[in-house]
């Protein structure tokens, strides 16, 4: 008689539909930050050229490559860890400038919304190629000439020649057959 009250009573019925509440809802509507207002972040080390030794008061800077703002990281620890927080979606230039100069990266970064990306790097000094300081190319500089588009045509006509020339040596000879007299 106790458990046919307990099944009727209003605590259970409570009970029952608060479980099955939290069973069918995500928990993440009820946390307090929202991937879209968090924004994103990147994280890593900077280090010298051997790899190994941490590069301290470096700041990491990213340019967002169709807008254009700008996000700076604050100078790195002793341990050359850095971060820059609140990134937008979207694609970014990377550069740094450490205490003994500056460093631009080639390559573009890109950012996810609400995600958190770790880049580490080492600082390693490039060397300026003849064509980016406006001078003339040197020889060496310039392909083999069977790798221009007369050269492969050169090619293409002696191979031909060469075949033809061994085919026809084939065709002419006789075969020797008993059946042939």
């Amino acid at each position: 008689m106790l458990t046919l009250k307990f099944f009727k009573s209003r605590l259970f019925v409570t009970l029952v539909l608060s479980a099955f509440t939290l069973l069918i809802l995500p928990l993440e509507g009820f946390s307090r930050s929202d991937k879209t207002t968090r924004g994103s972040a990147l994280v890593g080390f900077i280090y010298a050229s051997d790899m190994k030794t941490p590069v301290q008061n470096a700041v990491v800077k990213l340019r967002n490559v169709e807008n254009g703002y700008e996000f700076f990281s604050t100078p790195t620890d002793a341990t050359g860890a850095y971060k820059i927080e609140q990134l937008k979606e979207g694609k970014y230039v990377l550069g740094i400038t450490a205490p003994d100069g500056d460093y631009n990266f080639s390559y573009v970064v890109s950012v996810k919304e609400g995600e958190i990306g770790k880049l580490s790097l080492a600082l390693m000094r490039g060397e300026i190629s003849p064509m980016s300081q406006g001078t003339q190319s040197s020889a060496q500089d310039k392909p083999s000439f069977f790798y221009t588009p007369v050269g492969m045509a050169v090619l293409m006509v002696v191979t031909t020649v060469a075949l033809y020339g061994a085919f026809k040596l084939i065709e002419g000879k006789e075969e020797a057959s008993p059946s042939k007299k």
